[in-house]
């Protein structure tokens, strides 16, 4: 049982050094890369088919990654502003 706790917790790790590499991204890219609301219906339902095929919880991603959309905004819109404010 512990190999399989090592092994979620690993997971766990690289998505978090994922999500931080995205982020990054989403900083560097400031507000250049706002998606408009048809490209992110568009992304959202791309997401959710996935998820399908990958037989993982298509309501559970989709709300994960709405919000992740929403977080990588914020931070291009925040970084804007200082660009702007400096």
């Amino acid at each position: 049982m512990e190999s399989v706790s090592d092994g979620v917790e690993s997971i766990d790790l690289q998505i978090l050094s994922l999500l931080s590499q995205r982020f990054g991204l989403a900083a560097e890219a400031g507000g250049a890369t706002a998606a408009s609301d048809d490209q992110r219906k568009m992304q959202l339902s791309l997401i959710r088919r996935r998820a399908f095929e990958l037989g993982i919880p298509v309501a559970l991603v989709t709300d994960f990654w709405d919000r992740l959309m929403d977080a990588s905004e914020a931070i291009q819109a925040q970084r804007s502003n200082r660009a702007i404010n400096d």
